[in-house]
């Protein structure tokens, strides 16, 4: 059987409750309550109102991404560490390698005569060594560092102004390349309130945020981003190849959508908002009469 709550009878009153509650508690997101609910999100709203049951407090919620960074964020900090030793490890075997087949080809070099490339072979060689040198003295350092690290006090206190530092993190700073996919980018957003995030920023239009969320019938982005708390978009973002007709983009390699994606990623371009997309043409009109100097 699966885990709570997912081992919860819905097929009664009150194991509808209790999946209710929990969503009410911020033990579960909307989405999830209405997979185990079977139903959907409107229905769940419409049952919660109907039984008394009030949506998550920013109080509950706030609790709830404590929680969650106080259980996650040591399993991220482990793998972004084993990734660094892993990279550390790997690397200096390929140079290993390399110096070997270099000094192969300098030995070559020699027997053929080819003293000036045997001397240039030499020089790489000996410059490819002290990389080694650096590298293994710094993989050095980062194991003590690790160590040290290691032997810190492990219950760390996930207090609200720790939880501050982190939400400053690179991780969780808005930024458009985090969150968008599809036609854009390769990242994909892991959750319901990333994509609405980017729906609500500008950085994706209704459309494809509906499909993302795989929306069933009855249900709507705003009815959702009002339950969990996400601003509504000042207006309706455009699709990436709508945005670039607006700005008189020309496909590069048969792509439509990369100058105007570029843009975003370089923070250029605000969103796919019309009216940002309007201000971004005429700023590149005006550097391409001569008023201004463009960073395309």
């Amino acid at each position: 059987m699966a885990e709570y709550p997912f081992s919860i009878d819905v097929s009664t009153t009150e194991g509808q409750l209790e999946v209710l509650r929990l969503w009410s508690s911020a033990e579960l997101d909307l989405s999830t309550a209405a997979l185990i609910l079977k139903e959907t999100t409107s229905r769940v709203l419409e049952l919660a109102t109907l039984h008394g049951i009030k949506p998550p407090t920013q109080v509950a919620l706030d609790n709830r991404i404590r929680e969650l960074e106080a259980r996650v964020r040591p399993q991220l900090r482990k793998s972004k560490r084993d990734h660094v030793e892993e990279r550390l490890t790997a690397i200096p075997v390929s140079i290993s390698e390399a110096l070997d087949f270099l000094a192969s080809i300098a030995l070559e070099a020699e027997a053929y005569g080819a003293m000036e490339a045997h001397q240039s072979y030499s020089v790489a060689h000996a410059s490819l060594r002290r990389a080694l040198d650096v590298l293994m003295s710094a993989r050095e350092q980062y194991g003590g560092a690790r160590r040290a690290e290691s032997q810190a006090p492990a219950d760390v206190d996930y207090t609200d102004a720790s939880l501050a530092v982190f939400r400053g993190l690179d991780r969780v700073v808005p930024r458009p390349d985090y969150y968008l996919i599809g036609d854009f980018n390769h990242v994909e957003p892991v959750t319901e309130h990333d994509i609405l995030w980017s729906w609500s920023m500008g950085f994706l239009a209704t459309t494809t945020a509906t499909q993302m969320l795989a929306l069933e019938e009855g249900d709507t982005l705003g009815e959702i981003a009002n339950q969990l708390g996400v601003p509504l978009p000042r207006e309706e973002a455009l699709l990436p190849a709508a945005a670039a007709i607006i700005l008189g983009d020309t496909p590069i390699d048969g792509d439509l959508t990369f100058s105007v994606r570029r843009r975003i990623r370089d923070g250029r371009l605000g969103s796919y908002f019309p009216s940002d997309v309007l201000k971004r043409r005429e700023f590149e009109r005006a550097g391409k009469n001569g008023g201004l100097k463009t960073d395309i």
